[in-house]
């Protein structure tokens, strides 16, 4: 399967999931007042911090499925003992929790720690089907988990009429756990198959598993460690407003992920000159396509606020002023998959990362007092650049080729997408 092609299957489904979560956004901002939506934000950010830190099972799985050719059984079984083990962990967390709390308060403790459970068992499931390259079902696997929390937040708020941040964040943890037991009951045999426990398997998914989690949790936290220090200086409804901004500007990077995501599984069974050139090609059709995509959202932030955030002024100054470095970290993503899947070295990406976090910190405790949420923005922008400027040096320099190879389209680039366009045109009879 070509780049184009694959990321344009992987686009589909991570387009339905950019309009579930948009719809997810604009819902819960529109139906709860301001602290009610910052402190909700403030929920999903939490249970995207543990996501994000237990992702590396997805990897973890993924790998004993691609490069290490062990049936999706095995893979399932073995990755889901630490899943499972790890996501009782976490409601434990949540119940330790909720006891410090009384109220609303208690109620979206333990709403947050199921939540976190959840997705921890879903990165494995998803795990499974990548590393089989089942693109749809591991598609299915990102999508249905925020639809079916979509359904059950609007069915508790205009059904129910009950509206507030702890119900929001139960129904978000219920539809997480309801996804989960859809994809398991329709995964089929396949994925059944050499179903058994190995321990030298567990110890080869935990291992790679933590420094790909730690990789994934610090990037995270490069994506919303300045909400934090929004919330400190600024308050809650900042955070709903610094929030929107970020999530309209980061959902570029569905485009940039879908390409990326189809090399995934290629990138573990290629060579290391075969993963270079590949990681090359999808860096050069990332940037052409974010860069118009990053003009419109530019140009129209007015017009985005107005229509749809019209209560949270200053959105569509911050979205300018986070795009840029948007658009420069959109790289990262391919950067990541080629040290994880190709060279075995998650932690590569977690140094840039880093990086970028502590970068982003720096600048965020000297501009957000004086600034607000523009002085986030423009930190996070002036972070990520220089993470990413910096980790592209590296990555040339270490793989002996120049940037010139990495930027430039030729003819392999053109015919990816004539390849794509015979395929469409035979497909529809032109």
């Amino acid at each position: 399967m070509s780049i184009a092609l694959g990321g344009i299957v992987a686009f589909i489904f991570r387009g339905m999931n950019l309009v579930v979560a948009l719809a997810l956004v604009f819902l819960c901002s529109h139906q709860l007042d301001k602290p009610g939506y910052g402190t909700f934000v403030l929920g999903l950010t939490v249970v995207g911090i543990v996501n994000a830190a237990t992702g590396g099972l997805t990897a973890a799985t993924g790998v004993q499925g691609s490069s290490q050719k062990r049936p999706a059984g095995t893979a399932l079984a073995n990755g889901g003992v630490l899943g499972l083990g790890l996501g009782a962990a976490a409601v434990l967390a949540g119940l330790v929790g909720s006891q410090m709390y009384t109220g609303d308060a208690h109620r979206e403790a333990l709403a947050v720690g199921f939540a976190c459970a959840a997705v921890i068992v879903s990165s494995v499931v998803a795990g499974t089907f990548l590393g089989r390259e089942a693109f749809i079902r591991y598609n299915l696997a990102l999508v249905a988990p925020p639809l079916l929390s979509l359904i059950l937040i609007a069915f508790a708020f205009f059904v129910l009429g009950k509206k507030s941040p702890a119900v929001a964040l139960e129904m978000y943890a219920l539809g997480q756990w309801l996804a989960i037991g859809l994809l398991v009951l329709t995964a089929g045999r396949t994925y059944l198959r050499g179903l058994s426990l190995e321990g030298p398997v567990v110890k080869q998914i935990l291992r790679f598993a933590v420094v790909a989690g730690v990789a994934s949790g610090i990037s995270y936290l490069n994506y919303r460690a300045d909400i934090v220090l929004v919330d400190h200086w600024e308050g809650r409804e900042s955070v709903g407003t610094y929030s929107l901004a970020v999530y309209i500007a980061e959902s570029v990077w569905q485009v940039s992920g879908s390409l990326a995501l189809a090399t995934y599984a290629r990138l573990g069974g290629s060579t290391r000159e075969e993963a270079v050139a590949l990681t090359a090609r999808v860096m050069r059709h990332a940037g052409i396509l974010l860069v118009g995509i990053c003009a419109v959202l530019f140009a129209g932030a007015d017009i985005i606020q107005g229509i749809l955030f019209a209560d949270y002024d200053g959105m569509a100054t911050a979205l300018r002023l986070v795009l840029p470095g948007v658009l420069m970290y959109s790289l990262a993503q391919s950067y990541s998959g080629y040290y994880t899947w190709q060279r075995g070295m998650p932690w590569a990406s977690a140094a840039v990362a880093g990086a970028g976090l502590c970068l982003d910190l720096a600048l965020a405790v000297v501009l957000i007092p004086r600034m607000g949420i523009n002085g986030a923005a423009l930190a996070s922008t002036l972070a990520k650049s220089t993470a990413i400027l910096v980790a592209l040096i590296l990555f040339v320099r270490s793989e002996r080729i120049s940037l010139l190879q990495v930027f430039r389209f030729g003819r392999a680039d053109v015919d990816d997408y004539r390849s794509l366009i015979g395929r469409v045109r035979g497909r529809v009879g032109i």
